[in-house]
């Protein structure tokens, strides 16, 4: 099976929190939905279009726009479950302010670059998995955690493979200066 390429930024839980999250998908997805697996588990950021062939220059300029970006640690809290017409997924109720920021920036890069997803909109989501169903929206006890780092996905499309090209810490990178 020949699989196209699509590389993203995302937040990916800690091993607890996936794991809480696939407790969750366990619950929530009826016999014979596809489900995302706890080491697939992520939140995307910003996202590339598809491509045939592997894009060296798209993993090396994505690799640049991660190496160049600076954001602060923040919290998550995934609170509501809700369905659609071909998935589910975990969602905040509230978004960081810093979660914004974040996406905005990355957003910017890929914009200038020519590299951001046509007609993607940005909607913060974990996908438990894939399935054909009615649309429901139900709040849940939150699983939450510190986003800590960013990681840039290569993802193989139709072989539900990811390849982690890149991480970065989310600290400032600039010195902030006091007066005093």
């Amino acid at each position: 099976m020949h699989a196209c390429h699509r590389y993203f930024f995302a937040l990916k839980p800690p091993v607890t929190e996936a794991r809480r999250i696939g407790l969750v998908r366990d619950r929530l997805l009826p016999e014979g939905a596809v489900p995302v697996s706890n080491d697939r588990l992520h939140l995307t950021l910003a996202i590339t279009n598809d491509y045939a062939a592997e894009p060296r220059d798209v993993a090396e300029r994505m690799l640049a726009i991660g190496d160049a970006l600076d954001g602060d640690r923040f919290g998550i809290a995934l609170d509501r479950a809700s369905g659609g017409a071909g998935s589910v997924a975990l969602r905040p109720s509230q978004r960081a302010a810093a979660l914004t920021l974040l996406q905005h920036r990355l957003d910017a890069q890929l914009r200038y670059w020519g590299l951001r997803r046509e007609g993607w909109e940005f909607n913060p989501h974990v996908t438990l998995g894939y399935r054909k169903g009615p649309v429901f929206l139900e709040p849940l006890a939150p699983i939450a955690w510190e986003a800590r780092e960013l990681v840039l996905v290569h993802s193989l499309v139709g072989r539900t493979r990811h390849i982690e090209l890149g991480r970065w810490p989310l600290v400032r990178k600039q010195l902030e200066l006091f007066s005093g």
